[in-house]
C-alpha cells in the first residue's frame, strides 16, 4: 500500500474537519480537482503547524531533495513502515517527521492474478516465498462508503529558497490484514478513527505513545474492498466483494 489514492470528490464530506483545522478553500479545491493521486502527486493532508492543525496540499513522498524540494526518488518514502517509525533515522533527521493525516475517499490496490486464475491464497508456501509473475492485475477500491478514510501519516516541513513553506507526507503502513492478502499481501495502511485525531495531531505527544497503533493487524473501521473498472472507475458487479471488514 498504497498503489494510489482516491481523492475526496464531495467537498461537504470535509465538513467535520473544517472546524478542527485552518484551511484555504482554494488550495483544497486545487488538490481535489484530480480523482486519482499517485506517489509524488499532491494530496490533501491534515498537518501540524505552529498555529495548529491545517488542511493543505502535501507532496506524497516524505523525503524531498533539500536543494530542489522535489521527491528524492533514491528512496521509496511515499509509505512509511510502522515497524521503522521508532527506529529509522529518516524520521529524526532534519526536518524532523511529525504525525499527519492523509485525507482520502479510499485507496486503490491492484490484485495480482496468477496462472489458472489463482489468487495469493491459492499459491503454495514455496510460491509465496518467490512470487510468480502475475498474468493480470485487477484494480480494487478500498473505501468507507459515504465516509472519509483517514490515513495515518508522517510529514516533514520544508522551506524553499524564498522561504515559502512546503510539506511532504508518507502514509504509515501496517502488516497485512489476513482477509486482505488476495488483494495486497504486503501491507495495509493505518486507518485512524475520527476520535483519535486530537491526540494524533498533538505534536507534543511522542511517537512512542502511539506504539499500539503501529502493531495493529485488524482493520478498526468499516471498509469495503470492491473490484472496479480501470478506466471509468465503475464497480464491476460480477466481481465478488473481497472484504467487508467490521469495526473492531
Amino acid at each position: 500500500m498504497c498503489g494510489a489514492i482516491n481523492n475526496v470528490s464531495d467537498f461537504p464530506l470535509l465538513d467535520p474537519l473544517l472546524g478542527l483545522a485552518g484551511y484555504s478553500e482554494a488550495e483544497i479545491r486545487s488538490v481535489l480537482n484530480k480523482r486519482e493521486c499517485r506517489p509524488t502527486d499532491d494530496v490533501l493532508a491534515l498537518v501540524p503547524t505552529k498555529q495548529g492543525p491545517r488542511l493543505m496540499a502535501a507532496t506524497w513522498w516524505l523525503k524531498l531533495d533539500p536543494d530542489t524540494l522535489l521527491p528524492d526518488t533514491r528512496w521509496n518514502t511515499f509509505n512509511c513502515r510502522s515497524g521503522q517509525i521508532l527506529k529509522s533515522p529518516l524520521h529524526q533527521m532534519a526536518p524532523k517527521s511529525y504525525r499527519a493525516v492523509v485525507i482520502t475517499d479510499g485507496f486503490y490496490e491492484w490484485q495480482p492474478r496468477y496462472s489458472g486464475g489463482r489468487l495469493y491464497s491459492d499459491l503454495s508456501a514455496e510460491e509465496r516465498q518467490h512470487l510468480p509473475r502475475p498474468q493480470s492485475k485487477q484494480r480494487h477500491w478500498i473505501h468507507r462508503p459515504g465516509e472519509l478514510m483517514l490515513l495515518g501519516a508522517l510529514c516533514k516541513h520544508w522551506l524553499d529558497a524564498e522561504g515559502n513553506p512546503k510539506v511532504s507526507v508518507g502514509v504509515i503502513t501496517l502488516p497485512p490484514h489476513p482477509a486482505f492478502l488476495d488483494v495486497h499481501a504486503k501491507s495495509f495502511p493505518l486507518v485512524l478513527r475520527p476520535d483519535e485525531l486530537e491526540d494524533w495531531m498533538n505534536p507534543r505527544l511522542r511517537h512512542e505513545q502511539f506504539e499500539s497503533l503501529f502493531v495493529q493487524t485488524e482493520v478498526r473501521v468499516d471498509v469495503e474492498v470492491q473490484a472496479i473498472n480501470d478506466q471509468e472507475f465503475d464497480l464491476i458487479p460480477e466481481e465478488p466483494l473481497i472484504l467487508r471488514a467490521p469495526q473492531v
